[in-house]
């Protein structure tokens, strides 16, 4: 049987980064600003006072201590609240393309891999930055994989896992040899950070996987074998994100807050949690492992 394996990864992530403390004090400055403007409404009852974020509740909640950002001087002002990212030329690589050259080059060096060699490039992220073309074939032409097909794929958060098996599933169906991933998110475009619930959960970063056959007399020592692989979604209205193209064909929704992504926190965790925790199990049972044995979890 052919083995699979993770031969190869890279990583981006911009220079700048925000602590809990820079994130919280902006919001803070922001709800104070947003509480007197709305004083009147608030005390009629017809508007919701907002509450205050904290550095303890962050952490309680998340675990997040600090998060790199592409841009930090918009996010951090309490009149803006997202990032400072401009347009770009289309003659000028976009900024997924750009964060994903990086860590594919990485990825491709550790694994010992020559453009020539891969035949298939998945971009795989929540945020895709644009519909067509498709980012993916921009970072295939940027890095000279000529003799390949590229995609781009969104499965919210999950993307990065379905990216993996859907190039475990090419390579073992031979329909390529060898898959690159890369992962370039830059969530911070779309996240809400006028939102208590949502402000500190995501940050910007670029990850990139090779994956492909077992080959004992070149791939490195350090490679990941793929045991296998067991994707799963369930539909739920507790997490989402409206943006889209048929926005334009309604001008009273442009702008309006459903089209950042938002979350219902604490229905998202009292749904996520079983689920994961459920799939997982069944997953390391499908292969007969005990789950004390496993050493790390992503």
């Amino acid at each position: 049987m052919t083995e699979i394996i993770i031969s190869g990864t890279g990583l981006y992530t911009p220079k700048e980064s925000i602590t809990n403390e820079e994130l919280v004090k902006a919001f803070n400055e922001y709800v104070a600003i947003y509480n007197q403007e709305n004083k009147e409404e608030i005390e009629r009852g017809s508007l919701k006072e907002l509450e205050n974020s904290s550095e303890g509740f962050i952490e309680k909640a998340s675990g997040i201590k600090s998060r790199y950002v592409m841009n930090k001087s918009g996010l951090l002002d309490p009149k803006r609240m997202r990032p400072y990212l401009k347009d770009r030329p289309d003659s000028k690589h976009s900024i997924q393309c750009e964060m994903s050259i990086g860590a594919a080059q990485e990825a491709m060096k550790k694994a010992g891999v020559t453009p020539e060699q891969v035949g298939m490039v998945i971009l795989a992220c929540s945020f895709p930055q644009r519909s067509y073309p498709a980012v993916a074939i921009e970072i295939q032409n940027a890095l000279g994989i000529n003799s390949a097909f590229a995609f781009d794929m969104n499965v919210a958060c999950a993307s990065a896992t379905f990216a993996l098996q859907m190039a475990n599933d090419s390579i073992k169906s031979g329909s390529v040899d060898c898959v690159l991933i890369v992962n370039p998110e830059v969530c911070t475009g779309h996240l809400d950070y006028k939102s208590r619930d949502c402000h500190f959960i995501f940050g910007d970063a670029c990850t990139a996987l090779v994956v492909q056959k077992r080959d004992p007399s070149k791939n490195p020592t350090h490679s990941y074998k793929i045991l296998s692989a067991k994707s799963f979604t369930k539909f739920s209205n507790n997490i989402r994100n409206n943006f889209g193209f048929l926005n334009n064909a309604d001008e009273s929704g442009i702008g309006g807050p459903d089209k950042i992504f938002y979350q219902q926190g604490r229905k998202v965790f009292k749904e996520v949690v079983p689920i994961v925790s459920n799939h997982i199990l069944e997953h390391l049972n499908d292969n007969n492992i005990e789950r004390e044995k496993v050493k790390r979890f992503w």
